[in-house]
C-alpha cells in the first residue's frame, strides 16, 4: 500500500470530521427564531441578524450534509441535511414558477426573486444529493423541475446559459447576483457553468435522465472544443462568440476545479474517445498548473494576468481545497509523483495556515511571507460564515480526495 495515499486519505477524512463539519452542524449557526441559517458569522463569531439568507449558501450545506451522510452514514450528518433541505425548501423553493428564489429575509420574506444560473445550480445540487442521500423522490423531482426550466427556458445554445432570468424564466440583465448584481460579460460571451455541470453530474447519480445525459454531454463538448486554451494551456474564464477569451486574468482555482470536474464527466457519460482526448487536455492543463501556478511555500496561488505573469499574492480557502483535488486527479491520470508530492505539500500548507483551530472550519484568506501567516481581507472577506463562505469546496475536497485515493489503493491491492 502506498502510505501517502493512505496518509491523505486519513487526513481528509479526519478534516471532514473533526474540523469542517463540527462548525458548520453546530447549533452556533442556527436561528432559533426565524429557523434555519445564520447569512453571517464574523471571524470573531459575532452573528449578524439582519444579513439575508442567500440560495447558494443554502443549497451548499445541503449538498454539504447529505454527502456527509451518504458517505459517513452518521445520524447527526442526516439530522443536519433533514434540517437545512426543510429549510431551503421552504425559504426559497417558487412554487408557482417552479426553481428557487435569490434571496430572503431571515423572517423568509423574497427579498430578490430573479434566478441566476449560478444560484439555481445549487438549488439542483442541493436537491439531487438530498434526494440520492435519503431516498427521497420529491426532491429528486424538485431538481429535475427545476433542470426542465433550465434546458427549455434557459439555454440559448448547447452548454451556453443565460447568467439571469427573472421570476418566470425569462431572459434578464446582468449576472443577477453579487454586490451590485454582479459583472458583466459582453453580448454573446458565455461562461462555463461549472457549478450547473457539478449539479447536473448529482443530478443523473440521483436519476439518470436522458436530458440531463444530453446536456452534460454539450458541457463535455464544450470543454473540448471551445473552453480550452491552447496558447496558454488553462481554460478560459469568459469565452467570446467567436471562441476567443476575453480578458487575461485567469483563475487558477477554476482551472483546477474544471480539470477534474472535466474528468468526472468524460467518465460518466464519454465515449471512449472523448475520456481519451479529455485526459490528454486536462494532463495538459494540470502539469501547467503545477509547473507555473503554485507559490514558493507550495501554495496554489488564486489567480493571476497571463500577460504580465503577475500572480496573487494572498490565497483563499476555496482554491486551496481545489488545488488537493486537482493535484491528486493528475496523480491518478499520469502517475507522476510530483503531483502527489504537490497535493502533500498542499495539504501540509492548508493544515499549517487555514485551519481555525479554535473555533473549527478554515479561515477564508490567507497571506503567508516571512514573518508567517496573516488572515487577511479578499475573497468572501473575513467571516467564518456569508453567502460565499461554505462547507462545499473543502467538504467537496475531502469526499474527493477519500474516493480517489480508496479507489487508487484498491488499484493497487487487486491490480
Amino acid at each position: 500500500m502506498d502510505m501517502q495515499l493512505k496518509k491523505l486519505h486519513d487526513w481528509a477524512e479526519n478534516n471532514a470530521r473533526e474540523c469542517i463539519f463540527p462548525f458548520w452542524c453546530s447549533d452556533f449557526i442556527r436561528d432559533p427564531v426565524n429557523g434555519g441559517f445564520y447569512g453571517r458569522v464574523t471571524l470573531d463569531m459575532q452573528v449578524d441578524h439582519t444579513e439575508p439568507r442567500g440560495l447558494t449558501l443554502a443549497g451548499r450545506m445541503v449538498y454539504a450534509f447529505s454527502t456527509a451522510y451518504r458517505i459517513f452514514g452518521e445520524q447527526k450528518y442526516a439530522e443536519a441535511a433533514d434540517y437545512a433541505y426543510a429549510d431551503l425548501v421552504k425559504r426559497f423553493y417558487d412554487p408557482e414558477f417552479g426553481g428557487a428564489y435569490t434571496s430572503v429575509s431571515a423572517e423568509g420574506q423574497t427579498l430578490a426573486d430573479n434566478k441566476p444560473i449560478y444560484c439555481e445550480a445549487f438549488w439542483v445540487m442541493g436537491c439531487a444529493a438530498y434526494g440520492r442521500a435519503r431516498n427521497d423522490g420529491r426532491a429528486i423531482d424538485l431538481a429535475m423541475e427545476c433542470a426542465r426550466k433550465l434546458e427549455n427556458c434557459g439555454k440559448w445554445a448547447p452548454a451556453s446559459y443565460y447568467n439571469n432570468m427573472n421570476r418566470d424564466w425569462t431572459p434578464a440583465e446582468g449576472m443577477g447576483f453579487g454586490k451590485g448584481g454582479g459583472f458583466e460579460i459582453p453580448e454573446g460571451a458565455v461562461m462555463f457553468p461549472h457549478h450547473l455541470c457539478q449539479a447536473y453530474v448529482q443530478l443523473y447519480r440521483a436519476r439518470p435522465d436522458e436530458m440531463i445525459r444530453k446536456s452534460l454531454r454539450e458541457m463535455l463538448d464544450f470543454i473540448l472544443t471551445r473552453l480550452f486554451d491552447p496558447e496558454h494551456c488553462c481554460f478560459k474564464t469568459i469565452v467570446a462568440a467567436d471562441g476567443s477569451r476575453v480578458g487575461m486574468h485567469q483563475s487558477f482555482g477554476h482551472d483546477c476545479e474544471i480539470s477534474y470536474l472535466a474528468m468526472t464527466v468524460a467518465q460518466l457519460v464519454g465515449t471512449e474517445d472523448e475520456k481519451r482526448r479529455m485526459k490528454e487536455l486536462v494532463t495538459k492543463v494540470l502539469y501547467r498548473i503545477l509547473e507555473a501556478d503554485f507559490d514558493a511555500y507550495g501554495s496554489l496561488c488564486n489567480g493571476g494576468d497571463l500577460t504580465s505573469g503577475e500572480r496573487e499574492a494572498s490565497h483563499v480557502w476555496w482554491a486551496q481545497a481545489e488545488a488537493v483535488t486537482a493535484m491528486l486527479c493528475g496523480y491518478q491520470l499520469t502517475g507522476d509523483r510530483k503531483f502527489l508530492d504537490a497535493c502533500m505539500v498542499q495539504v501540509e500548507f492548508i493544515e499549517a495556515y487555514f485551519v481555525d483551530r479554535e473555533h473549527g472550519d478554515w479561515y477564508s484568506n490567507i497571506l503567508v511571507d516571512e514573518t508567517g501567516g496573516h488572515i487577511v481581507d479578499g475573497m468572501h472577506g473575513f467571516d467564518k460564515l456569508n453567502g460565499g463562505k461554505c462547507p462545499f469546496h473543502n467538504s467537496q475536497m475531502c469526499f474527493e480526495v477519500m474516493h480517489r485515493t480508496a479507489q487508487m489503493m484498491e488499484d493497487e491491492e487487486y491490480g
